[in-house]
């Protein structure tokens, strides 16, 4: 399970691009919604992966960059419309 990137989703309110995301991640926030890295960062790892998947709306995944595939996890995210909304 991946936590999910909203760093280029324009009408998103659920973001994890500052600290203490990424607190413990090489890199700092990373817009995941995780602390460091999660067990299929270490599956990817073992398998021979890139260490980061681009994000499927970056403007740079294009070409070359999904050879090994995008990452379309979205944090927040859920199967009932009411997921993510805020309530009054």
């Amino acid at each position: 399970m991946d936590s999910g990137i909203n760093n280029y989703l324009p009408d998103s309110t659920a973001r994890a691009d500052y600290l203490p995301y990424g607190l413990d991640f090489p890199l700092g926030p990373t817009g995941r919604f995780s602390n460091s890295r999660n067990i299929i960062d270490v599956l990817g790892s073992l398998l021979g992966l890139p260490s980061l998947i681009p994000v499927f709306n970056d403007p740079q995944t294009r070409g070359d960059n999904v050879i090994h595939g995008v990452n379309y996890a979205s944090g927040g995210s859920g199967i009932l419309d009411s997921t993510g909304s805020v309530s009054n």
